[in-house]
């Protein structure tokens, strides 16, 4: 799969966007990611906002764990806690798989 590298990408810009957006840059972050891992977007926001943010904690855990079998390594017990910051830690494994000089 061949991915197009954006400023977004990096984790420091993506955090301050999380943080001045207020969280409404997840939904576009989401939509992205949705279509690196074969999913479809629009379905994960509407169930994002229908459920009330459940469905964003289990496909967190659904990413994280993808994210971390590209890189060949398994998602530890432990990850759960780190559901708050999992865009940051799904990021960083897209990153090391699709573009490690950058």
């Amino acid at each position: 799969m061949e991915l197009d590298y954006y400023p977004e990408n990096n984790l420091i810009v993506l955090l301050l966007l999380f943080l001045l957006t207020a969280g409404l840059y997840l939904f576009w972050w989401i939509a992205r990611v949705s279509r690196i891992f074969d999913d479809n977007p629009v379905s994960n926001i509407f169930l994002i906002i229908f459920t009330g943010g459940i469905w964003y904690v289990y496909l967190s855990l659904k990413y994280m764990h993808k994210s971390e079998q590209l890189n060949n390594r398994d998602l530890k017990w432990y990850m759960f806690f780190f559901v708050p910051i999992s865009f940051l830690i799904i990021q960083n494994n897209i990153n090391e798989r699709y573009f490690p000089g950058k």
